[in-house]
This record gives structure tokens, C-alpha cells and sequence, in this order.
């Protein structure tokens, strides 16, 4: 199964994204954009360990993971996450990398950040990695958000069955493969798991920005399209 990490740096490719390097100097009017996943086969390890006493699909890693990437907006570097069991997309603000460098530093405090609330939420240490990207503008960062949205929820089924097969395989249970004609529909009959009853924030993930008084404001139900990039701004 192909991360989310690498599905979602795919996709950013026709915006007009580029990664940004250490000695990156920001450009007037652009916008940057971070994203940080934990690595599948720390993900693998983690759900491995826990398949034993874990529900199917282990929704307590999901939350845990939901969770630590909306708390990145207690760094003061994002204006705007979208965080999702896969991954978390921050709109970092532009006060944030004014100067030579400034984005790696970002960066880095984002991934210690991330990381360190997954495992005190969870107990489970993972190992994460991303990338910054640069985007022309506002707008186009946006769209890259709104194409973010758009792959995590097209690929539940798929992912969601591939998290069944680890459970089932941590637990001498294999013989199934997503690589059959059949094999997700298998994987999640194997499993009990009926997509469209899953929780919405499995599926969607959840929006968090930051108001213009600073507080933090929460979207459960995360909109698509139009709406959901009109969620996007620096408050």
C-alpha cells in the first residue's frame, strides 16, 4: 500500500508545489504548506504490537494520531491543520519563516512536536517525517489542501483494509492480500468493517484553525471543496 505521505506529495506535484531546502528563502506573496506523517513501517511495528488487545483497525492509534496533528496548532507556527489517521497538513504562517533558514527550524520544532504528542497521547513512540512545500499562493495552497482531503477519503477503503490485514497478520492470521482481485473487500469482510459506517473522522479526518482572537476553532465535520478551503486562511 502506498503511504499517505507519498500519495499526498504526488498529488501536490500539479500545483505547482516545490519541497523547500534548509537554506530556503521565502519568497514575497508565497505561501508554505508542511506535512508530516509517521512512517509506515513504525506504524506497522505500533500496530503489531497492539493487534492483541486493539480493536479492528485500532481506532485509538487513528484518534491518537487525529489529535497530536490538531494540537500542532498550539505551536504558534500554524495558522490552519487538517489532520487525518494518516497524516497532518499545516498552513504555517508567515511570520513564522521570515528569514534564511527559518523554515527549517520549523520544521524541525514541528516533528518533535508532533511526534512527542503522539507518544504521550498514545504510549507508543513513532518515528515521523515531511516536507515543507511552497506554494505560488494562498489559493493554490488551498487547492493542495482540498486534494489532500479528497485522497484520504477515496482511499479509506483501501487503507482501511490494508490496517486489518497488519491486525490479523500480528495475529497469525494471514492468507489475505490486497493484491487479489478481491482483496480489500475480503480484508474488511475478514475484519467486520462496513466503510460506510465508520466515523466520520475516519474517513475526513478533522479542521482546526486558529481565530483572529486566537483561540482555536474545531471542525468535527470537515466540508469539501469551496468550504473547505474557505476554513483556510490565517484567521
Amino acid at each position: 500500500m502506498t503511504s499517505a505521505a507519498s500519495r499526498s506529495n504526488a498529488t501536490w506535484n500539479k500545483f505547482s508545489a516545490f519541497r523547500v531546502l534548509g537554506d530556503h528563502e521565502p519568497m514575497p506573496g508565497f505561501r508554505l504548506v508542511v506535512q508530516l506523517a509517521p512512517t509506515p513501517e513504525s506504524v506497522g511495528r505500533a500496530v503489531a504490537a497492539r493487534a492483541a488487545k486493539s480493536e479492528v483497525l485500532d481506532p485509538e492509534l487513528g484518534k491518537a494520531l487525529v489529535r497530536a496533528g490538531v494540537g500542532l496548532l498550539h505551536s504558534s507556527l500554524l495558522s490552519f491543520a487538517y489532520a487525518t489517521p494518516e497524516e497532518v497538513v499545516g498552513l504555517i504562517r508567515v511570520d513564522a519563516v521570515g528569514k534564511v533558514g527559518s523554515s527549517l527550524a520549523v520544521y524541525d520544532r514541528l516533528v518533535s512536536m508532533y511526534a512527542a504528542r503522539v507518544a504521550l497521547i498514545l504510549g507508543e513512540e513513532l518515528v515521523v517525517s515531511g516536507s515543507i512545500y511552497e506554494f505560488p499562493d494562498l489559493g493554490i495552497a488551498q487547492r493542495a489542501f482540498i486534494a489532500a482531503q479528497e485522497w484520504v477519503e477515496e482511499a479509506t477503503p483501501l487503507r482501511s483494509a490494508a490496517r486489518v490485514i497488519q491486525q490479523l497478520q500480528a495475529q497469525g492470521r494471514g492468507g489475505l492480500s490486497l493484491d487479489a482481485s478481491d482483496g480489500v473487500k475480503a480484508a474488511l469482510r475478514a475484519g467486520g468493517v462496513d466503510p460506510e459506517k465508520l466515523p466520520g473522522w475516519w474517513w475526513r479526518g478533522i479542521a482546526a484553525r486558529i481565530r483572529a482572537d486566537g483561540g482555536v476553532e474545531l471542525y468535527d465535520e470537515v466540508p469539501s471543496g469551496a468550504d473547505f478551503a474557505a476554513l483556510i486562511t490565517d484567521g
